[in-house]
């Protein structure tokens, strides 16, 4: 049986975190094993809001709302526009999969089968950068369209303000870049031209201007686009004091708790006798404790109190069981060293089974030799980069645009 995921709700923040779900699964590297999700995504969105990790191109940040403005020109229906803004979609696809340039494209593996349309993908992040002024998400934006269409007839019936105070309801920004000519029969292309490039960077900057996205989209410099992590980009000197403690908060927690991860995978190893894996485990603790031994000094005595911050900050929740279990871990490992942990009788071991017991009950892999039996050797083990692939693909077509001439019009 197809699992699935369903809400009947029709909250922001409820539809958000169903899709933070979503997401997490498709971050493979990093399943969420030990319950830390809360603040990987309080600090992905903090220092690139607007991004997830299934975005692909930065293209639709354009293509959606061209699409979607074209169905509001020939004012589709509420009842029908579903069902037409699946099939304008798809179309585009087709397109640009018969372009040049097909990286990161919808749907060149289910074709018209695909299940995620971009416009699902990217509608969080076409709100977050003030693109899409519509405040609630598609389905309901769909269903407004019809009174949407009303007020519009009304407001034009009206004699207009004098002083032009008032203007027409819209459900986007005003100065969404014209497509270029012939869309969407015609090129259409994930390729930004220069005045797209020059908006989505306008847009990053005017709605989060403090954010680590708006600063690395308004350098517009290509090397900080090599940086593995973004802690490790050149020239951190540059970026404001509060960004600066942000990164190395998230820097120390997602090098500080890889380090629990890898243990519960040393320890399902050795539950399962497999030699092989294990040998692997303590392999990677090893190199972990070298890289914690090389922190240490210039991390001093942390805390993560600056890490609750930020999640209390993105407005999320975060239990105490989280903050107990990662602030025993810190204690742990500043109390005995990095490779303490490792000891076949040390408390940061009871920590991580209590852990994985405490979320999961009956199926934890520690304690139930079925799901133990069904464990693949590796879960979660990926260090966290909070969204810093996906902000780098959104970025390189923004520099990339920012390249090109202002008369190019072929791309779209």
């Amino acid at each position: 049986m197809t699992s699935s995921l369903t809400w009947l709700d029709y909250s922001e923040r409820d539809r958000r975190r169903a899709l933070d779900v979503i997401d997490l699964f498709r971050e493979t590297s990093t399943v969420d094993e030990l319950g830390l999700a809360t603040v990987r995504n309080s600090f992905s969105n903090l220092f690139f809001p607007g991004t997830s990790t299934v975005q692909t191109r930065a293209c639709y940040f354009l293509l959606v709302p061209w699409t979607f403005l074209r169905l509001e020109r020939l004012r589709t229906s509420s009842n029908k526009v579903e069902a037409r803004a699946r099939r304008a979609e798809l179309n585009l696809s087709r397109r640009m999969l018969g372009g040049d340039d097909t990286l990161g494209v919808f749907g060149s593996q289910a074709g018209d089968a695909l299940k995620r349309l971009p416009s699902e993908v990217y509608w969080g992040g076409l709100g977050s950068w003030g693109i899409c002024t519509f405040s609630a998400h598609k389905w309901a934006y769909f269903r407004s369209l019809d009174g949407f269409y009303r007020r519009g007839d009304r407001f034009r019936s009206t004699l207009c303000d004098p002083e032009g105070r008032s203007a027409p309801p819209a459900n986007w920004h005003p100065h969404v870049p014209d497509p270029p000519l012939g869309f969407p029969y015609e090129n259409v292309s994930a390729v930004l031209r220069r005045q797209d490039a020059e908006y989505l960077q306008d847009r990053i900057q005017a709605r989060h201007p403090d954010s680590l996205l708006a600063v690395l989209a308004g350098r517009a410099n290509p090397v900080d686009l090599q940086a593995h992590r973004p802690w490790h980009l050149s020239q951190l000197n540059q970026l404001t004091p509060a960004l600066r403690e942000q990164l190395r908060n998230a820097e120390l927690f997602a090098v500080y708790m890889q380090g629990a991860v890898l243990l519960y995978n040393l320890m399902l190893s050795e539950l399962r006798e497999h030699g092989e894996w294990t040998e692997e485990y303590r392999r990677r603790l090893e190199d972990w404790a070298a890289e914690v031994d090389a922190l240490r000094p210039a991390a001093g005595d942390w805390r993560p109190d600056g890490v609750w911050r930020v999640v209390r900050a993105s407005g999320r929740s975060l239990g105490y069981p989280t903050r107990l279990f990662v602030e025993r871990w810190v204690e742990d490992l500043g109390r005995g060293g990095p490779r303490a942990v490792v000891a076949d009788n040390s408390t940061a071991r009871t920590l991580v089974k209590d852990r994985e017991v405490q979320l999961k009950r009956a199926r934890a892999r520690l304690t139930n030799s079925r799901r133990l039996e069904l464990w693949g050797g590796d879960s979660g083990t990926g260090r966290m980069a909070y969204r810093w692939g996906a902000a780098k693909r959104i970025l390189t077509d923004i520099f990339d645009g920012l390249t090109r001439g202002e008369g190019d019009a072929r791309h779209a």
